[in-house]
């Protein structure tokens, strides 16, 4: 991996350790973008070339999504975030009152409040998987509360507070046993390591383009397994989601993948996102992305623990984890960590992160969190590790 050419290809002037949130773009990626804004002013947005073009871009970048999931292309649906994914497998569900839902404990709050509004439309019970310290589901508990009512297994594979990975194959196999539906919220995953919807047994998977995929804000998709597809509602009737039989004043919703379209496509972020997926090809494929993050992740950690003060939240073992560390300083605020870090060119987050589930398992009110890439270096983390020393320094008087 040229990570000089990568750097080149990011003109970011910060240390930039907040990719969990939203990463930064290599410039072939805005530059794909800027493509469909000057094809439009060179032949009009709706003249023969440029719709033809773009039906073009736009088909490759369902094949790229597809083969970089292992998935088939009418398996993949384009969509403004991973929130609306998760939504559109909510309202396309098929739920029956007296149903639960089994949800992750540890999610963040847009793999939890469609399901929470699920079970108001619908009459059904939400069911939360406990999680266990150091930061894992408990499975076994998992398998418990399955019974016959069981409608969905929702889950998130790294929670934003943490990075830790979780079994996510191993709830595959427990939903294929029972026959239940499966979720997997994947937005602080993909592009961090490499997804098989086939290994992960997973009906629905979500995820946002913006984060470690280093796609365009605005983007995101949605795989729907294709034997699930055909049972689900259509999510938005629009001029292509369904036909309209004007003489019989009737809309019926596609049977395939298009009954989730809701009108017109962010194409300039279509044609982003795939080249996204291209670039990760370009500079050495995922198992390279993975294990550059792998080995920034464990240098970090082995930085940040010997820090006076520092208590990281979560495993021991850091190759457990997507890029993410969250950690809390005695004596400080994780806003305030976020705060000093930001003052001095450091690009990072401390918050809550809307986990409730994370912070009532830890006993914490937050975590200050820094996520590496794999165009980040060591120097960059022994700058960011030397800041934190001097904060913790000035708080215990040592100069």
């Amino acid at each position: 991996m040229d990570i000089k050419k990568i750097r080149e290809d990011t003109p970011c002037g910060n240390i930039y350790m907040n990719h969990a949130s939203t990463s930064v773009p290599p410039l072939p990626v805005t530059e794909a973008a800027q493509e469909y804004y000057r094809m439009i002013m060179k032949y009009g947005a709706t003249s023969r070339q440029a719709e033809e073009m773009t039906a073009c871009i736009c088909g490759r970048a369902v094949q790229n999504m597809a083969e970089f999931l292992h998935a088939d292309a009418e398996e993949i649906m384009f969509v403004p975030n991973g929130t609306v994914g998760i939504d559109m497998a909510a309202r396309g569900l098929r739920f029956k009152k007296g149903q639960n839902i089994l949800l992750d404990s540890m999610s963040f709050v847009s793999n939890a409040a469609p399901w929470i509004e699920a079970a108001g439309l619908y009459g059904l019970e939400i069911r939360y998987i406990p999680a266990v310290l150091p930061g894992y589901l408990d499975l076994e508990e998992l398998e418990h509360l399955i019974d016959e009512n069981t409608a969905l297994i929702s889950v998130t594979h790294a929670a934003n507070s943490l990075g830790v990975l979780q079994e996510v194959e191993k709830i595959g196999e427990l939903a294929q046993k029972y026959g239940i539906p499966y979720l997997v919220d994947a937005a602080g995953t993909m592009g961090a390591v490499s997804l098989d919807v086939k290994k992960i047994g997973c009906d629905f998977l979500t995820a946002s383009g913006r984060k470690y995929l280093r796609g365009p804000s605005g983007t995101g998709i949605l795989y729907v397994k294709k034997e699930m597809t055909e049972k689900l509602k259509g999510y938005v009737p629009a001029w292509n989601s369904g036909n309209w039989d004007y003489q019989r004043n009737e809309f019926t919703f596609h049977g395939d993948i298009r009954k989730l379209e809701f009108g017109e496509k962010n194409f300039p972020g279509i044609f982003g996102l795939s080249k996204a997926v291209e670039y990760i090809g370009e500079i050495g494929g995922m198992q390279d992305v993975e294990a550059r993050i792998r080995k920034l992740t464990c240098y970090l950690f082995e930085k940040l623990k010997v820090i006076k003060g520092v208590r990281i939240i979560g495993p021991e073992d850091a190759s457990c984890r997507c890029g993410t560390l969250g950690f809390v300083m005695a004596g400080k605020m994780c806003g305030e960590i976020a705060a000093y870090l930001n003052q001095n060119g450091v690009g990072m987050m401390g918050h809550h992160f809307f986990c409730p589930g994370v912070t009532e398992l830890f006993g914490i009110e937050g975590t200050a969190r820094l996520s590496v890439h794999y165009w980040n270096t060591e120097e960059e983390i022994d700058l960011v590790t030397e800041l934190l020393e001097n904060m913790q320094g000035e708080s215990y008087g040592e100069t």
